[in-house]
């Protein structure tokens, strides 16, 4: 099995065990990498926003001397809620759910992000 395959699995599972409705693994350029999305969902826009809510969120901290953002979250109250996370230097972690709010999603995300670390340092 391919590391990506291992990728979209673990991504699988995320939907199907945590109300986890779009999740994506991304490049920091904006890359998708695996992704599970509903139908009529483009991963590539996904992935391009997402690197660039991420990569703005970098360069308001370090222009305000302070170290980058391991995280980064949005909400829409009551629509739902994003969470970012870095996976590296290479790699970000794209959560969204209309079912968890943001404190339960954010959990999700660093259980998550353990996983996906582990499967790509096989890579």
């Amino acid at each position: 099995m391919t590391v990506a395959t291992e990728l979209t699995n673990e991504l699988d599972r995320l939907a199907s065990e945590h109300s986890v409705e779009i999740s994506a693994i991304i490049t920091r350029s904006g890359a998708p990498i695996a992704w599970h999305l509903p139908p009529g969902s483009s991963a590539e826009t996904i992935a391009t926003l997402s690197a660039t809510i991420f990569g703005a969120s970098e360069v308001i901290f370090t222009g305000s001397g302070w170290n980058k953002p391991a995280k980064v979250s949005v909400e829409s109250i009551p629509e739902g809620c994003m969470v970012t996370r870095s996976l590296g230097r290479k790699a970000i972690l794209v959560l969204m759910s209309k079912k968890l709010d943001l404190s339960q999603l954010d959990i999700k995300a660093s259980e998550a992000e353990v996983r996906i670390r582990e499967l790509m340092q096989n890579e």
